[in-house]
């Protein structure tokens, strides 16, 4: 009888989830998988808690941000999970506070005796062959990019970094009139208007998608589970340049005539032609054009992956106008 009183009351104790970067695309997705779930009391870290949509019992929206984590920091130690998707896009020295000062800070204000996983948001952008990070992310890279870099290249160095598992998203994908559109399906309606012009042309270049739903399964299936990595880059199969255009042409109607390959070189000539300044880190990504990582998908780990097609997304994005 004591051993059923004891696994009730156990039973009943909720985890507890910090939680930044919720009013985001792929944080609404994320919500959607915690809203109302008895398992779990979220606490989510918003500069404007209103832009979170969804609502639910279990989430309390906390008004702050990065910059000023100190003011959080013993609820911070009460955590058993933290996801940071939180970040700051900037080509500046504020990238480097957010992105790797403010956030290992974060970090630091978990308690190991309580703590069970922390899953962090990266970019794919650091990485090369092998998964591995490129010395010219933090070389050359923007302020996001090389702050990303140094964040996660000095992970090992926190009290708590056996209990992170980063994830590299590539080109995300998502958004519909209840999750905020994600920066690349925000600016493929707007922008078709250019097919006129790219169905002629294509580069030989590679690269990986997924969708933010997709992104939030394996988000938290990682919390929730023992993993066998401390890091998963997040993408469907690899698509070549030359077959998005495709798709894009074949969704909005805009027929492929004929097409010329054009390549870095060219590129760079161009832009020197017209006078234009390209950044270093621009410069390298025009030279190296393959963004090919070894991906997992909600497949990897036993879910259904919602949207492996690019076209499938496309045509939604369509018709939601």
């Amino acid at each position: 009888q004591s051993a059923k009183i004891v696994d009730t009351v156990c039973g009943m104790i909720k985890s507890k989830v910090f939680i930044t970067g919720a009013s985001g695309c792929v944080g609404h997705y994320v919500l959607d998988l915690f809203a109302n779930n008895p398992n779990y009391d979220c606490y989510l870290l918003a500069r404007t808690p209103g832009k979170i949509k969804i609502k639910a019992s279990n989430f309390f929206p906390i008004k702050g941000n990065l910059e000023f984590i100190e003011a959080h920091k013993t609820l911070i130690s009460e955590m058993n999970y933290l996801i940071h998707m939180a970040t700051d896009w900037s080509n500046s020295e504020y990238a480097f506070l957010l992105n790797v000062t403010k956030s290992h800070k974060m970090f630091s204000y978990l308690n190991p005796d309580i703590c069970k996983k922390v899953v962090y948001f990266s970019t794919a952008s650091i990485l090369g062959k092998n998964n591995s990070p490129i010395k010219e992310a933090g070389t050359l890279g923007t302020g996001y990019v090389s702050s990303k870099y140094k964040a996660y290249t000095s992970l090992d160095t926190l009290q708590i970094s056996d209990r992170i598992v980063t994830l590299f998203p590539t080109l995300v994908f998502g958004g519909d009139k209840n999750h905020p559109y994600s920066h690349v399906s925000a600016g493929i309606v707007p922008n078709k208007k250019y097919l006129t012009l790219l169905r002629f042309i294509y580069m030989d270049a590679r690269f990986h998608f997924l969708h933010s739903k997709d992104i939030a399964k394996v988000t938290k299936y990682v919390m929730e589970n023992p993993v066998d990595q401390s890091s998963y880059v997040l993408g469907n199969k690899v698509l070549e340049g030359k077959d998005v255009i495709e798709i894009l042409c074949n969704v909005f109607g805009a027929r492929i005539p004929f097409r010329i390959k054009i390549n870095s070189t060219f590129l760079m000539f161009l832009a020197k032609l017209l006078r234009i300044d390209i950044a270093s880190w621009d410069k390298h990504c025009i030279e190296n054009p393959y963004f090919e990582y070894d991906t997992v998908s909600p497949d990897h780990f036993g879910m259904t992956t919602a949207y492996p097609s690019l076209k499938d997304m496309v045509i939604e994005l369509k018709n939601q106008g």
